[in-house]
């Protein structure tokens, strides 16, 4: 598969949820809830449109998602994709226009990890489109992201999630003293964020991320020059597509990412 026809299906998935929220009255009710997570009938309505798109072209495959798990699209799965169908979906029911659909490509079609991504497209709402290829840089809109920050800042601006558990780092606490917190609710936009320069950095000690909500994003931040690791400063890269309770700092600025690293560490 060649990136074009990547973004082209990721096109496709939000056009389809835009048109299912502006249709559907009822587009966020919620059809399953489980102990960490919520499917909510635009949720199915994306899972759906991915299987279109590919059946539409011809295209079998692996299909690791946030809703309907692993499934096979086809006969003979010629790759894999892990895919989230709205990342931030709590912002698409209450009208915040901050959520994305995301698309992480492979070739593997059975055991795989985050290294082994070699393209990824996320499309949020809002019309702009992330995507990646590996060893060939990171996009936004065709454009190639230079790194450049945006905007005149006197603290580091980090999209920070530690809410909703029992506990809360220490040392979290005391890293915010020296930066300015924001939590934009869709953690894979948070990381192209970070990779075009809006955000400086992206924290989540609550153990809850798995791989299909950051596999796509975690390439785009790559490509454009930035680092993801855990709350230990250990890159997140072997991890399988399947992981769970995945707790991470993204950043593009390797002092910062240290910065975090150690406070986290010594609080």
């Amino acid at each position: 598969m060649e990136i074009e026809t990547l973004i082209d299906i990721g096109t496709e998935i939000r056009d389809v949820i835009r048109l299912f929220i502006h249709d559907n009255a009822d587009y966020a009710e919620m059809l399953v809830q489980r102990p960490k997570d919520i499917t909510r009938r635009m949720d199915m309505a994306a899972e759906h449109a991915l299987d279109a798109a590919l059946v539409k072209r011809g295209l079998s495959a692996r299909i690791i998602s946030e809703e309907l798990g692993d499934r096979i699209v086809g006969r003979h799965p010629e790759f894999m994709l892990v895919f989230d169908p709205i990342d931030g979906s709590t912002n698409a029911t209450c009208g915040i226009p901050f959520f994305c659909t995301s698309l992480a490509y492979t070739e593997k079609t059975d055991i795989a990890g985050f290294g082994d991504i070699t393209m990824a497209v996320i499309c949020d709402i809002t019309d702009n489109t992330y995507c990646a290829e590996k060893g060939k840089g990171a996009f936004l809109n065709g454009k190639r992201m230079t790194g450049g920050k945006r905007g005149a800042r006197p603290k580091p601006v980090v999209s920070v999630y530690s809410y909703g558990v029992p506990h809360v780092p220490a040392g979290l606490i005391e890293l915010e003293k020296s930066i300015i917190v924001r939590a934009l609710g869709s953690i894979a936009l948070d990381m192209c964020y970070v990779a075009d320069g809006t955000l400086d950095g992206v924290i989540d000690t609550r153990g809850l991320v798995s791989g299909y909500d950051i596999m796509a994003s975690a390439l785009v931040l790559k490509e454009a020059g930035g680092q993801l690791c855990d709350l230990r400063g250990k890159p997140v890269i072997d991890d399988d597509v399947k992981a769970t309770g995945i707790s991470m700092i993204g950043t593009k600025n390797k002092d910062l990412n240290e910065k975090i690293v150690k406070v986290l560490a010594i609080h």
